[in-house]
């Protein structure tokens, strides 16, 4: 059990990195995302949860396969 709980803490330490490393491979989504917030930012309304999920959707499709590599 405790080995278990290990393993599941180097998944998550890895996750951060892979994410970041990961929006590099999107830079499109996460343009339009960044610009998305600046503008809420301006107008102090609305919200970017479209460009938000389109740039996850990006990058868990980098994330996932690095991140059951690590899992072995």
């Amino acid at each position: 059990s405790n080995h278990l709980h290990q393993s599941d803490e180097e998944v998550v330490d890895h996750l951060p990195a892979l994410k970041a490393s990961c929006a590099k491979h999107c830079p499109t989504q996460k343009k339009a995302y960044d610009d998305c917030v600046g503008r809420i930012t301006k107008l102090g309304e609305g919200d970017c949860e479209a460009w938000y999920f389109d740039l996850l959707h990006c990058v868990d499709h980098c994330v996932a396969p690095q991140a059951f590599k690590k899992l072995k």
